[in-house]
């Protein structure tokens, strides 16, 4: 009952704000720019050039980067007006409230990036399951940047800005087009690393890698659990909820 409630909530709080609508949107365009720019540069750049596999890896990830703008947004919201505060002398605990809110948002990115790679065609080559995969592995980014951004941040302002830094995080899994095999330790911090490396296997299927599509589904989604937990406290702790 409460996550239905709460899902309402978020509905509206979507469509109530231009900010909020304008994310949406945004991901909208991801889908339609990717649609029609990466046949363009398939035909015009050389069989050698990796930047239509660059484009699509990043638009993928951005559906999910995408969600968590909007929940850090609106729990940054709730920090503003109180609402966090006033959850404790509920029934329902502010930590639960938070998680849900969570929830809520990887369920947008998976449905969102899901979608998105079907109605683009952007892996073309990809079985059904293989597509699941990428948006289960993509979708854990929203939670983990809004974690990131309402973390490290007391308002939208502030929000803004940490939003703007934490977009290098898209910068790592286009490293991984780059490096050798045992140099992607360095970069498999960052959340977006793990579904990238599998979108890259399906557009490179000649690419050397260390593992194949499952384990690197088992230890991406392992990792960005714990993640998404370290973040959690990290939240908690400074939110003092």
């Amino acid at each position: 009952m409460m996550f239905k409630t709460m899902l309402k909530l978020e509905f509206k709080n979507i469509f109530r704000d231009p900010l909020y609508l304008f994310f949406v949107f945004f991901s909208v365009f991801i889908g339609l720019l990717g649609y029609f720019a990466i046949p363009y540069l398939q035909e015009r750049v050389s069989t050698t050039s990796l930047l239509p596999e660059i484009i699509a890896t990043i638009l993928i990830l951005l559906t999910g980067y995408i969600f968590g703008a909007i929940t850090a947004f609106t729990l940054l919201d709730d920090l503003d007006d109180n609402v966090l505060l006033s959850l404790k002398i509920t029934p329902v605990s502010a930590k639960v409230y938070v998680s849900i809110k969570l929830i809520i948002s990887y369920i947008f990115a998976f449905i969102a990036t899901f979608f998105i790679i079907i109605a683009t065609d952007f892996l073309p080559t990809a079985s059904l399951l293989t597509i699941i995969i990428v948006a289960i592995l993509g979708a854990f980014q929203a939670p983990s940047i809004a974690l990131i951004i309402t973390s490290f941040s007391d308002n939208k302002v502030e929000g803004f800005v940490t939003m703007k830094l934490s977009g290098i995080l898209l910068a790592f899994p286009v490293l991984a087009f780059f490096i050798q095999p045992w140099q992607e330790l360095f970069i498999s911090l960052a959340p977006g690393f793990w579904p990238a490396r599998i979108i890259q296997m399906v557009l490179i299927p000649q690419m050397s890698v260390n593992f194949n599509i499952a384990t690197y589904f088992v230890i991406g989604g392992i990792y960005n659990l714990f993640f998404i937990c370290l973040l959690l406290k990290i939240y908690f702790k400074r939110t003092n909820i």
